[in-house]
C-alpha cells in the first residue's frame, strides 16, 4: 500500500511538473518546481529514499534562492556541503544513497553555464541518476517521467544543436 501511495503522490508531482512546462516566467516555474519537489520529497521518504528527499527539500532551497536572485558562491557551498553531510549522515542505502547528493553537487556547480545547450545538456543529463534512483526505489511513476523526461529533452537538445549549426552556416 505505501508503493501505491508514494507513486500516487509521485504521479501529481508529475503532472505538475508536466505542467510547469506551459509556464513561460522563470519565477513562477522556480515555485512550481518548489511544490513538486516537496511532493516528490514526500513519496521518496514513504519508499525510504532519505537522502533523495534531502536532496529535493535543499533543492527547494536552491529554487527559492535563484528565485530570489540570491543564488551566489556562497549559498551553493553551503547547499552542496549540507547535501554531502546530510547524505554522510542519512545514507542507509549504500552507493544508491549517495546518487541524490552527487546529482545535486553537479547541477548546483554547473547549473549557471551560460550556453542553453551546455544547460539543456546538464539538465537532461541529470535525470538519469534520478531515473535509476526512482526505479530502485519502486518510484515507478518518477522512474517513467524521468525516461520521458531524458527523450524530450534530448529531442530538444538535437533541434538546438540542429539550430545553432544552421545559423553557423548561415554566416
Amino acid at each position: 500500500m505505501i508503493i501505491v501511495t508514494a507513486n500516487v503522490i509521485d504521479f501529481l508531482a508529475a503532472l505538475i511538473q508536466v505542467g510547469s512546462g506551459s509556464i513561460k516566467k522563470k519565477s513562477k516555474i522556480l515555485l512550481v518546481q518548489i511544490l513538486q519537489l516537496l511532493m516528490q520529497a514526500v513519496s521518496m521518504l514513504l519508499l525510504g529514499g532519505v537522502t533523495g528527499a534531502v536532496s529535493n527539500v535543499l533543492s527547494c532551497f536552491r529554487n527559492y534562492l535563484c528565485y530570489k536572485e540570491k543564488l551566489n558562491g556562497f549559498w551553493k557551498a553551503i547547499l552542496i556541503g549540507a547535501s554531502i553531510l546530510m547524505t554522510v549522515l542519512l545514507n542507509d542505502q549504500g552507493l544508491l544513497g549517495i546518487l541524490p547528493a552527487a546529482v545535486c553537487t553537479l547541477y548546483i556547480l554547473f547549473m549557471d553555464v551560460k550556453d542553453p545547450i551546455k544547460f539543456k545538456i546538464l539538465v537532461t543529463l541529470s535525470f538519469v541518476p534520478w531515473m535509476v534512483y526512482h526505479f530502485i526505489l519502486k518510484s515507478y511513476v518518477g522512474a517513467i517521467f524521468d525516461g520521458a523526461t531524458i527523450i524530450t529533452n534530448g529531442i530538444t537538445l538535437y533541434f538546438m544543436i540542429k539550430e545553432k549549426r544552421a545559423a553557423k552556416n548561415k554566416t
